[in-house]
């Protein structure tokens, strides 16, 4: 299958140096906007990497193009390149919100799907390693490409429908993106208590690997998932401590960022809600620590 990516951000880069070396993959060009970055892709994937306004040769031999853009230039990116493509040929784009139907633009003939990683691609060259046992939403006609392409880089593809890719991508974003958010608060909290203000990750990244070793390993026993979930859940809501919970919302009603105490309210009824799962007199006991509207 020979493959042209179009777009050399982190996604484009990482999908680029991936599918280059994979079997039966053939990347056989790759585009960017500016000429700087592809002169850098180029010396990251033995493929011509190419820029500007002109259409590669190359773009036509592709099987399958590989749209990696941002969200709001993939409705415009498609009805560019739709004149280009051809019916034998498969345009899939690696946006997590957005359907494949966003590339139905008029003149296209090309199949059109979705192929998203999911995974936190922060290396500006890209990360394909990370991509292997990765999921990968794919949906839309081109759904075939978009598994073998997944597949190819070692990834798990999912078949998504078209109309649920908004509620997956904001399910991406809670677990990953907000993770960050919640370490920054966290980070915000130490430096009350006299952390050194560049020691919070530190301090917090031991017990944020013990989270997810203890999420895989209640995973891993089988049986209800979300049961495992609350199971793996610690600290004091898990174990009803009423009493902490309160002390931590007094702290709290004392600090300057006065977004802290209402982002830990609404938290901690959720977490009451998933103890519940496996102790509902536990939950109850916190239930009864917060304010009636969480």
């Amino acid at each position: 299958m020979k493959i042209f990516v179009w777009g050399a951000g982190r996604v484009g880069r990482s999908l680029a140096r991936a599918l280059s070396d994979a079997d039966g993959m053939e990347l056989v060009g790759a585009w960017n906007r500016t000429f700087s970055r592809a002169l850098e892709t180029s010396q990251l994937v033995d493929t011509e990497v190419s820029a500007g306004d002109a259409l590669p040769d190359t773009f036509q031999k592709a099987d399958v193009v590989i749209l990696s853009v941002v969200d709001d230039a993939v409705a415009q990116t498609a009805a560019l390149l739709a004149p280009h493509l051809g019916r034998r040929q498969v345009l899939l784009h690696t946006s997590g919100s957005l359907p494949s139907t966003v590339m139905a633009v008029e003149g296209m003939r090309a199949a059109l799907g979705g192929c998203h990683p999911l995974q936190a691609l922060a290396d500006p060259n890209g990360d394909p390693d990370k991509l292997r046992g990765s999921t990968f939403a794919i949906e839309g006609a081109g759904i075939e490409a978009a598994r073998a392409v997944a597949m190819a880089v070692g990834g798990k593809p999912l078949a998504i429908a078209t109309e649920g890719k908004v509620a997956y991508h904001a399910a991406a974003v809670l677990s990953a993106n907000y993770l960050t958010v919640l370490v920054d608060a966290a980070c915000d909290l130490l430096e009350s208590a006299g952390v050194a203000p560049d020691a919070g990750i530190d301090i917090l990244q031991p017990l944020l690997q013990g989270t997810l070793d203890n999420l895989a390993r209640c995973n891993q026993a089988g049986g209800d998932g979300r049961k495992a979930l609350a199971q793996s859940l610690t600290g004091p809501v898990r174990r009803g401590d009423a009493g902490t919970v309160r002390a931590h919302r007094k702290a709290l009603r004392k600090l300057p960022a006065k977004d802290l105490l209402p982002l830990y309210e609404l938290l901690t009824a959720r977490a009451a809600e998933i103890t519940a799962r496996v102790d509902e007199d536990a939950a109850h006991r916190v239930r009864g620590a917060l304010p009636k509207s969480s």
